[in-house]
């Protein structure tokens, strides 16, 4: 969408705008020198945004944190960035919940883009892609662009997704771009650009629909985030589905999941979370939302069921026979019975339509495998019959046959543009009818085998990404302690940075050695020093605060990721995993050792370019607590460091 029609539409007045606060909150994060007594200021003059900002921080979407009562607090750990988005994704929400589109389920819209933004938080929360808290908002804003052609063309969008079943989506983009010039996914995209979301959510929601349509390189980031979006909207339908359609939605989600590296016992996981917290933020944001069964009974559910959403996986699972569903599409009683009886005496499972708007509801209802039907159907001919059929997802693999007076070459025209797939002309001789239809079954017979091929190819794929998951989690993982390896280590902390510079958030890392472990190994031997490694690592395991990342770094060194902490918090931290390991003596086998380690702290700085300055700060630090004898923390830039305390004699 260009900037001249972008810019058009907004003096219109009628796009979904963020409430005052939010605009001011919007303007004051734009400024650099913006303080956080300031934004808090203003956070704090809506009592319900300020509410909704400290129950996110202490939310599970928010990480493990410490709790906090005052918005400042919130501000402060959440970061600037993420109070702005959360501020007008909240706002839009609050502002457009009701409208005059009446062919648009505004309920359900909110509802199911709440259920989206959470999944796509969880999402990210596992695999590091992108910020979860930016992940919140961008995707419960990733269809924004649906309620902006509700709010601008209220009557001609509500005809529009009356045509439709009242479903929005992929299937409907063509017809809005013929109509309103722009569909609702560039719609989206100049919204999302105009209220300064994360350009790389920007570049995934323009294809998370359809992932397929993007030419991101295999493997790179906006490729893992646009199926990242897409899963968490499978996830967010998923949640609103209803009972009986829910256990056919589960095997795209377990396909869509293995792309991103999430097995089905995570997803399982992942997904019942999802659900609890969509609950949660339905009553505090006044969403509707429903109670989800756990993932695993919904797995288990057995169905035969057709389903509309999931077409090609149904046909997958389908067996392949001459027997068809058959939709019969007439306004003439008397024809319309004499197909169905011809079509009944060859065994086909027949249903029957007398106009076009009830053509298109049986369809969309029974997914047939082939319809029959009238050029000259009441209401919606057959042509703009076969043209609403083929513009939804569904509608692409039903075989089309066209019955028409006319048998001339530009109706044959007519009829294979719109998107029939045969042409009979009436009236009909019924051998030649019945020759017609089992060229049309062969057709449906390659569709149901290449579907079944493609199943087969998502079940491979899908046991392709969980080895490839857990190979990588080999690859990250040290075999001996169980603790993440220094590989890990170095990933996790450059993700760390690049969170710290985006969120101007404190970030702090600890060197940990263990004292004199060279003479437990000349001594005793490598087994021995190997127990006493894994048990050193499962005391600090224990120690440890959950958000704290511990990972063996070779030797008898760990490395100790503190994100969102203070040099000072981080120090307290150091000389509590200290203690630990002092004052509880391993045993090894029969032998009683006292062990103790030599913490060094660092806490990263302006004056930092790279997170490897970090690491050698922290080494440094490390290697003075070493000389002055050991079982100490030593802290970069600490006027007063901790006391050392000895190890009692054992």
């Amino acid at each position: 969408m260009n900037k001249s029609d972008f810019d058009e539409l907004k003096t219109t007045g009628k796009l979904p705008t963020p409430s005052g606060v939010a605009l001011q909150i919007m303007e004051l994060t734009r400024r650099d020198d913006v303080s956080l007594s300031e934004l808090a200021r203003v956070v704090r003059t809506d009592p319900a945004l300020a509410g909704r900002l400290i129950k996110f921080a202490n939310s599970a979407m928010a990480g493990p944190r410490r709790p906090v009562v005052a918005v400042a607090d919130a501000i402060h750990l959440l970061g600037i960035a993420t109070v702005r988005q959360l501020s007008l994704s909240l706002s839009i929400l609050e502002q457009n919940q009701s409208g005059a589109c009446e062919g648009f389920d505004y309920q359900k819209y909110w509802s199911g883009s709440l259920a989206r933004g959470i999944a796509a938080n969880a999402l990210c929360m596992r695999t590091r892609v992108a910020a979860p808290d930016e992940a919140f908002s961008c995707g419960l804003l990733a269809e924004v662009g649906t309620l902006a052609l509700a709010t601008l063309h209220p009557e001609a969008y509500g005809e529009l997704l009356a045509a439709h079943g009242g479903r929005t989506g992929p299937g409907l983009r063509a017809q809005e771009r013929t109509r309103f010039r722009a569909d609702h996914t560039e719609l989206s995209v100049a919204l999302l650009e105009n209220w300064m979301l994360p350009r790389v959510f920007i570049g995934a929601i323009s294809h998370h629909e359809e992932p397929s349509t993007a030419s991101f390189p295999e493997g790179s980031r906006e490729a893992l985030l646009t199926r990242l979006l897409h899963l968490a909207r499978g996830i967010g339908e998923f949640c609103c589905a209803s009972e009986a359609s829910r256990p056919l939605l589960v095997q795209d989600l377990l396909f869509g999941a293995a792309r991103i590296g999430i097995d089905a016992d995570a997803l399982a996981m992942l997904v019942d979370e999802v659900a609890s917290e969509w609950r949660n933020w339905s009553g505090i944001l006044d969403v509707t939302a429903m109670i989800v069964p756990a993932f695993s009974t919904i797995r288990a559910t057995k169905t035969d069921e057709p389903r509309a959403a999931v077409h090609e996986s149904l046909q997958a699972t389908e067996t392949t026979s001459d027997l068809m569903r058959v939709l019969v599409v007439d306004s003439d009683p008397a024809a319309l019975a004499t197909l169905r009886q011809l079509l009944v005496e060859q065994g086909h499972e027949v249903t029957v339509a007398a106009d076009g708007p009830q053509a298109l509801k049986q369809a969309m209802a029974t997914l047939p495998h082939m319809i029959l039907c009238n050029s000259a159907t009441p209401d919606l001919d057959g042509l703009a019959l076969c043209r609403a059929i083929r513009e939804t997802e569904e509608g692409r693999q039903i075989y089309f046959l066209l019955l028409s007076e006319a048998d001339g070459h530009e109706r044959l025209v007519e009829a294979f543009e719109a998107g029939a797939d045969d042409f009979v002309a009436k009236p009909i001789a019924p051998r030649v009818l019945l020759a017609r239809l089992r060229a049309g079954q062969r057709v449906v017979r390659l569709q149901e085998e290449s579907a079944r091929d493609s199943q087969n190819l998502r079940r491979f794929a899908n046991e392709l990404a969980v080895a490839n998951r857990q190979l990588r989690q080999a690859a990250l993982t040290d075999p001996l302690t169980g603790l993440p390896n220094r590989r890990y280590g170095m990933e996790r902390l450059e993700q760390e940075w690049a969170a710290s510079s985006r969120n101007q958030r404190p970030l702090s890392v600890m060197m940990i050695d263990l004292d004199r472990f060279k003479t437990v190994n000349d001594t005793h031997g490598h087994d021995v020093g190997d127990m006493l490694l894994r048990q050193a690592a499962g005391l600090l395991r224990k120690a440890a605060r959950a958000e704290d990342v511990i990972c063996r770094i070779g030797g008898e060194e760990f490395l100790v990721i503190s994100p969102d902490t203070a040099l000072a918090a981080t120090t307290r931290v150091g000389d509590r995993l200290r203690k630990a390991i002092a004052d509880s003596p391993i045993m090894l086998g029969a032998l009683r050792q006292a062990v103790t380690v030599s913490i060094g702290v660092a806490e990263r700085t302006s004056a930092m370019s790279r997170y490897d300055e970090l690491l050698k700060g922290a080494d440094q630090m490390l290697y003075h607590a070493k000389r002055k004898g050991g079982n100490r923390v030593e802290a970069a830039g600490a006027s007063h460091p901790l006391p050392a305390s000895k190890a009692a004699p054992r």
